[in-house]
């Protein structure tokens, strides 16, 4: 017997060890399986077992046990098919959980692209308002400013006056070229005048009317003052009795038809005085050096010809002598 049961008797199986992975999903089971009705189940199916080999001719013990098992079986697989559903649920919301997820993410990006076109259209509203309030502040100048219209009238006039500025500027420039070339021409009519009295100088030599013995240079002087008043008298009624010279062109004033240039003895008083100085000076040299002014000179009648051609030489172009003639007079223009 002890060999048979020796013989019968089933040998322990080496069982692999798990591994880490194993043992923790091991744990995680039962921590989350209820295993009751598991074992409950174990010790229905042992109690079964023990009373089919103990009580093999009692049919109701064995009816009795095996009843008890298949409800407790069947209880354990109702528990089964609810952690199923359990576990199907789960699933069904950790699949609803992704999809809720994914749209969250979804609307983020979402809503960052709206960030971002949003900041984007804040930049461009800021940029646009800061414009609008330079494009204010030129309109306030703008309309601080005259009209169109009003410009236009102020740049017409403007035109207007330059145009005139223009023409009176070449109105000015052709009187003034005009102006030039009369007085190059009374330049040169003087000149020709002025070599013509030369000429005549130099073929009359006038001479100097003799004194009296009687007259001295002092009773002399007064004389040839009244003859002077009344040579300037002449003059002055011959400038009455003839038009002002602004009047009369002038071409017919420089005449070339006119006398000779002849001066007179009488228009220089220096020479008079020099001729009465030489007459008294032949008659009575005493009185004649005593008569002679403080700084004075006695002067040579022939002399003070040469001393006038001298002098008649070095005036300038367009310049007149002292001595009043009718071609030395120029009006007053």
């Amino acid at each position: 017997m002890a060999a048979a049961s020796r013989t019968h008797t089933p040998q322990a199986a080496a069982v692999p060890a798990l591994s880490v992975e194993e043992e923790d999903a091991i744990i995680h089971s039962r921590i989350t399986n209820d295993e009751r009705a598991l074992r409950r189940v174990i010790k229905k199916f042992h109690a079964y077992a023990s009373a089919a080999h103990a009580n093999a001719n009692d049919a109701d013990a064995d009816a009795d046990a095996r009843e008890a098992f298949l409800v407790e079986l069947a209880a354990f697989s109702l528990q089964l098919k609810k952690a199923f559903m359990v576990c199907e649920a789960e699933a069904r919301q950790v699949e609803e959980h992704q999809r809720e997820r994914q749209r969250i993410e979804d609307e983020c990006g979402r809503l960052e692209g709206q960030i971002e076109q949003l900041k984007t259209a804040l930049e461009h509203a800021q940029v646009e308002r800061r414009r609008k309030m330079e494009y204010d502040v030129f309109a306030e100048k703008i309309n601080t400013l005259p009209t169109r219209d009003e410009l236009s009238q102020t740049i017409k006039s403007l035109e207007n006056d330059m145009a005139a500025i223009r023409a009176d500027h070449d109105a000015q420039a052709r009187l003034i070229d005009t102006q030039k070339s009369s007085l190059g021409t009374i330049i040169a009519e003087l000149g020709a005048i002025r070599l013509l009295g030369k000429e005549s100088d130099a073929d009359a030599e006038p001479t100097p009317e003799p004194p009296t013995a009687s007259a001295s240079p002092r009773d002399g002087t007064p004389a040839m003052r009244a003859e002077d008043e009344k040579e300037e008298g002449e003059e002055g009624e011959d400038d009455l009795d003839h038009p002002s010279s602004d009047d009369i062109p002038l071409s017919a004033t420089l005449n070339p038809n006119a006398k000779p240039f002849s001066p007179r003895i009488s228009a220089s008083p220096r020479l008079l005085r020099s001729s009465s100085g030489r007459a008294s000076s032949s008659a009575k040299p005493e009185e004649g050096e005593d008569d002679i002014e403080m700084g004075e000179v006695a002067e040579d009648p022939k002399d003070s010809r040469v001393k006038r051609k001298a002098r008649l030489e070095d005036l300038e172009e367009g310049e007149a002598s002292d001595m009043s003639s009718e071609l030395s007079e120029l009006p007053d223009d």
